[in-house]
């Protein structure tokens, strides 16, 4: 009898310090750690199991792997999951200097996409604009480079659960939080 490998998080981890080692490019990480992250997608009861999740609940944040030498634009990359309440929101945010790939694993978000709009551009004075939505299902993977601004709406009327792959903890970075009601910009608490 033939035995299947199976993807696990240790072999995605090694993987993405493969494609940090072999290329400085933000674009080409975060794809290839994208496809990479569709494999780990398709490997079912993987996260239950790492985090031990009851069946309903376990909000919050997990830790899934930091890595203290490798990363963009420095060392530090960050995999954790986050188990999201209904509705769960913030308001639009990038990522500073470093990107981001979301995947669901389970349930759905809706990622809207924010850019600032100048004079010039249909606006007498600068505002945050929203540029478009799109819903994540799950088994996707979307990722934001470096300076884009978006937000995330759990649309699954349930819990969600999305792994998240920080290219750089954000902990370690300044990031800004913005809001297109009075379009101010403040720097997120670290």
């Amino acid at each position: 009898m033939t035995q299947t490998a199976t993807y696990t998080v240790e072999a995605f981890v090694d993987d993405v310090k493969e494609i940090f080692a072999s290329s400085k490019d933000p674009l080409v990480q975060a794809q290839a750690v994208s496809e990479k992250m569709k494999e780990l997608l398709a490997v079912p009861g993987w996260l239950e199991e790492k985090l031990n999740l009851p069946e309903e609940g376990g909000f919050g944040r997990y830790d899934l792997h930091i890595d203290e030498e490798l990363g963009q634009p420095g060392a530090g990359f960050y995999l954790m999951a986050t188990v999201q309440k209904p509705d769960q929101t913030q308001l639009p945010h990038d990522h500073g200097v470093a990107w981001v790939a979301y995947a669901v694993y389970d349930g759905s978000i809706k990622q809207t996409k924010f850019r600032w709009a100048f004079p010039g551009e249909g606006v007498d004075s600068p505002q945050i604009r929203e540029t478009g939505t799109f819903t994540q299902k799950k088994g996707s993977v979307a990722y934001f480079l470096p300076g884009e601004i978006h937000q995330t709406l759990n649309v699954s009327g349930g819990r969600a659960l999305v792994v998240r792959l920080e290219s750089q903890k954000l902990d370690t970075l300044t990031r800004y939080q913005y809001d297109p009601k009075d379009n101010s910009v403040k720097v997120m608490d670290r």
